[in-house]
């Protein structure tokens, strides 16, 4: 019976402890596939969270840049227009000089008649220095180069030009805004040729437009006649010399259109409150105000 009851009882209890460690092998999956799926959780969660985070930076960086952008490329004294005030003269070394009385401020202005960026200049910072120049705050003195020539139809674009302005600032420069406004005739995009571009202004058309704001006929026989062209030609060369000279005393070969200087130091314009900053402070707050809109060759 003993024997009997302990076969009987020993595969019983056998049993039990193999479903008794089934149990345990079971539970403990359980919990590790618990523990994992918390862990990918979690992961998920970080995931989710550093995306977001990085979707907010790269939002805030494109916001810095437009408003960066707007307030760089705005439009300096928007509304002013055209000089209704200033006069020019030209001296005998072909520099013309743009004023309305005697400004403390005088800055020495390089352009080419064809280049893109200089006309850029113009749109972005033509009718804050008109504003100033009228207002008696400004004295800006034109040195016109003709480096590129050889990037216009004619070969000669910006030889004649250059001879255009000199023709206004000597017929008409005694006339209030007349030099100014043909100067920004002169760039603006309905006007100015394209670089390298299959045609440019002929001496008549360059003569039609100072016509169109204000210059005497005689001033317009001048243009039309090419009188200046050669004198302009020579004044061009010794402004290129005078360019260069600039960028060797600020430490470098490389030099451009538009340039900025002031007492014979080349002005960083890359900021759009460049002049704003060197205006008188009566003159500032009027003459810089901004908008949004529109730089070498």
């Amino acid at each position: 019976m003993v024997s009997g009851g302990s076969r009987g009882g020993g595969p019983s209890g056998k049993s039990s402890g193999k479903g008794s460690a089934k149990g345990n092998r079971s539970g403990g999956a359980r919990s590790r596939q618990s523990v994992a799926a918390a862990r990918r959780s979690s992961g998920d969660r970080t995931q989710l969270i550093i995306g977001g985070v990085a979707v907010v930076v790269i939002i805030a960086i494109i916001v810095v840049g437009l408003v960066l952008y707007k307030k760089n490329t705005a439009v300096q004294g928007s509304g002013y227009g055209v000089s209704k005030s200033s006069t020019a003269s030209v001296d005998d070394k072909g520099i013309i000089t743009v004023s309305n009385g005697t400004p403390t401020l005088a800055l020495d202005v390089y352009e080419d008649g064809l280049c893109p960026a200089c006309a850029s200049f113009e749109a972005q910072f033509g009718q804050q220095i008109a504003k100033a120049i009228d207002d008696g705050q400004l004295t800006v003195r034109y040195h016109m180069v003709n480096f590129l020539n050889s990037s216009s139809h004619s070969g000669t674009y910006s030889t004649r030009a250059y001879a255009a302005l000199i023709a206004v600032a000597q017929g008409d420069g005694d006339q209030p805004g007349v030099f100014m406004q043909f100067h920004a005739a002169l760039y603006d995009p309905k006007n100015q040729p394209d670089e390298n571009g299959s045609s440019d202004l002929s001496n008549a058309q360059l003569a039609s437009l100072a016509g169109s704001v204000g210059a005497s006929q005689q001033t317009q026989d001048a243009i039309s006649d090419g009188t200046n062209v050669a004198a302009a030609g020579t004044d061009a060369a010794a402004n290129l010399t005078s360019l260069k000279s600039l960028a060797a005393k600020a430490g470098t070969t490389s030099y451009g259109t538009p340039t900025v200087a002031k007492d014979g130091s080349i002005v960083a314009i890359n900021d759009v409150d460049w002049l704003t900053r060197m205006l008188p402070s009566s003159a500032s707050g009027s003459a810089a105000g901004t908008t949004a809109a529109s730089s070498g060759s």
